[in-house]
């Protein structure tokens, strides 16, 4: 009952200071987890993609030590991410939306969030089937999850690389819904996310009264 108590008291904190300051945002914490986590995604892809098409043997190394440490830099800040949900709520600034859109919002989120996780995971089981040291930002030696088995460590890659795909294309439409909410529904979801300021402040001047409100501790998921 206490720690329900406390959960409360800090999500009436978040929303408290987040009026305060006259801004349709997220917490500054659900900010920096989201931005972060986007960063630490296109920098995987890119340090994976880039390494196909470099033959430079160093550089194949470094490129591989960057796509393995932005992995496991995904993880860590899902994990935070979850947390920060659980004890703070998010907020909600899409309004009310149609059952089947909402389900379908909820979906594409939820299978984010699962790929989000189960990338790295899959990187960690390839490491691991390679007999390759794996270390969490050159600090803390990870454990190995299965045993040395090149088999075992093809297969995971392709699952890996399926699995990579597959969040692209989710990210795609995430980012196509947002757009929508912006300039179709003209609600709060796409700036209540953008860590630009300025731009947030203009379109919480020009938004209509009577719109969508915000709402702490909804069952919708974050936002990746």
């Amino acid at each position: 009952m206490r720690s329900a108590a406390s959960i409360s008291s800090l999500r009436l904190l978040a929303r408290h200071r987040t009026r305060s300051k006259g801004l349709n945002r997220h917490s500054a914490l659900t900010l920096v987890l989201h931005w972060s986590t986007v960063l630490a995604v296109i920098v995987a892809a890119a340090s994976g993609l880039a390494r196909e098409w470099v033959e430079n043997q160093p550089l194949r190394i470094l490129l591989l030590q960057a796509h393995e440490q932005a992995g496991l830099f995904v993880l860590a800040a899902l994990v935070l991410r979850l947390l920060n949900r659980v004890v703070l709520g998010f907020a909600n600034h899409a309004g009310a939306l149609p059952v089947l859109m909402r389900w379908a919002a909820q979906l594409a989120h939820l299978g984010m969030y699962l790929l989000l996780a189960v990338l790295p995971v899959l990187g960690w089981v390839v490491c691991s089937a390679k007999a390759m040291d794996l270390s969490l930002f050159g600090l803390v030696r990870l454990p190995a999850l299965v045993q040395d088995d090149p088999d075992l460590a093809e297969l995971m890659i392709d699952r890996h690389v399926f699995a990579a795909w597959t969040l692209l294309t989710l990210v795609v439409l995430h980012v196509a819904a947002a757009w929508w909410h912006h300039a179709a529904r003209r609600d709060g979801v796409l700036v209540a996310m953008l860590p630009w300021r300025r731009l947030r402040r203009a379109s919480a001047e020009t938004k209509e009264p009577g719109g969508p409100q915000t709402r702490y501790g909804t069952d919708e998921l974050d936002h990746p």
